[in-house]
């Protein structure tokens, strides 16, 4: 295909570190859209290793000052027929978030914001007045804005034209293809007396629900020996390291549960498709629509995950896996228990899966979808 002629200005950050707007950049910066577009990147990444996110200080005054320098400068120099922001939901980056899209306006270029999590309604209505005029006023120079699910449709409100905002859903490229998937799902239906792996998948962290996941082992364990819990991820504080790790130590339960620290390319592949079932009941407060959650339905995994944002719109109850509530360990092990014990219910789940990433999570879809929103703008 030709590659058009308008130019397009992608804001954003790249891992390091890694997370799910870093790695959506990344993709992106990688995908077909540079085939299609003269694609220009203005890198907001801030490499310190702790987070932080909202938080003023030097470094991130630094930084500020610094992109919006450059957003003044690609503006003015490259003058691109289209500006791609994914906009924060705090006070601190949504200013800096406000500015790009005023500064882009300016020149003339067309704005999409891009919402990565699902409480910017909260965020707006909890915040000062000074802070929501200027919401307000900077969502006048919009032209569109793109959410995860429907479910995510009408958080802005008022603040933009229903016509304005289109939902298009994270999508993930397709690592494991259609033969490899229906090799491990025969694999695992063929032998049941081997060991279970359930998984968990994401930032260690006390509010994605993993320290919830390790309590509901011992639930399970009083119907099934044979399992193990398998986490994938990095420790993000060293309280909820220590927590996780008394609590397995004081229960016996430390040879049920491997730490297999973060896992990436093949490795990742490996771990996805040895896994029976995948586990994220979050309680993260931005959560949006997890990208962990797509990739465990590319391997076809049965979900348990919590009704957070996007989550209660992607899985089905009985259909695509199971909705706990959060801070349920024992709702949790009640769902492991049930698939472990119905294999023929976990195949159904897993062949649901598998066809529900196909649909609607390929990453080619995704991309299409922000294609054609840039062409309309």
């Amino acid at each position: 295909m030709k590659k058009m002629d308008k130019k397009v200005l992608i804001v954003g950050p790249t891992p390091p570190p890694f997370h799910g707007v870093s790695f959506f950049t990344e993709n992106l910066l990688t995908s077909e859209l540079v085939k299609r577009f003269k694609v220009f990147h203005l890198d907001t990444s801030d490499r310190r290793r702790k987070p932080n996110m909202g938080r003023l200080d030097p470094t991130n005054m630094f930084l500020g000052f610094k992109h919006l320098f450059l957003i003044f400068y690609y503006n003015l120099v490259y003058h691109p027929s289209a500006v791609y922001i994914p906009i924060s939901q705090n006070k601190l980056g949504f200013l800096r978030d406000g500015l790009f899209v005023l500064i882009s306006a300016i020149f003339g270029s067309a704005v999409v914001i891009h919402l990565h999590g699902g409480i910017f309604d909260r965020f707006y209505n909890s915040t000062d007045p000074v802070t929501r005029f200027f919401i307000c006023f900077v969502f006048k120079f919009v032209d569109r804005a793109l959410v995860l699910c429907n479910a995510l449709s009408n958080i802005f409100g008022d603040l933009l034209p229903k016509n304005k905002v289109r939902v298009v859903h994270n999508g993930v490229k397709e690592s494991i293809s259609d033969e490899e998937f229906l090799t491990a799902l025969r694999k695992k239906m063929s032998d049941n007396r081997r060991e279970f792996l359930v998984g968990f998948m994401g930032t260690l962290d006390k509010n994605k629900g993993f320290i919830d996941f390790i309590k509901s082992l011992p639930y399970v364990l009083t119907k099934f020996k044979n399992v193990k819990f398998s986490i994938a991820g990095k420790w993000h504080k060293k309280e909820d390291k220590e927590e996780s790790l008394d609590f397995l130590r004081n229960n016996n339960l430390e040879e049920f549960v491997q730490f297999m620290g973060v896992v990436r390319g093949e490795e990742k592949k490996k771990y996805l498709l040895e896994s029976d079932i995948f586990v994220f009941p979050t309680k993260y407060y931005y959560e949006g629509q997890p990208i962990v959650v797509i990739e465990a339905m590319m391997a076809g995994l049965p979900v348990i995950v919590t009704p957070r944002a996007c989550l209660k719109e992607m899985i089905e109850d009985s259909k695509n896996g199971y909705i706990v509530p959060e801070n349920s360990p024992e709702r949790i092990g009640e769902g492991i228990i049930k698939l472990l014990e119905n294999r023929k219910e976990w195949e159904r789940i897993s062949l649901n899966n598998r066809k529900k990433f196909e649909c609607e999570y390929r990453w080619e879809i995704c991309v299409n979808s922000i294609e054609e929103i840039l062409k309309e703008v």
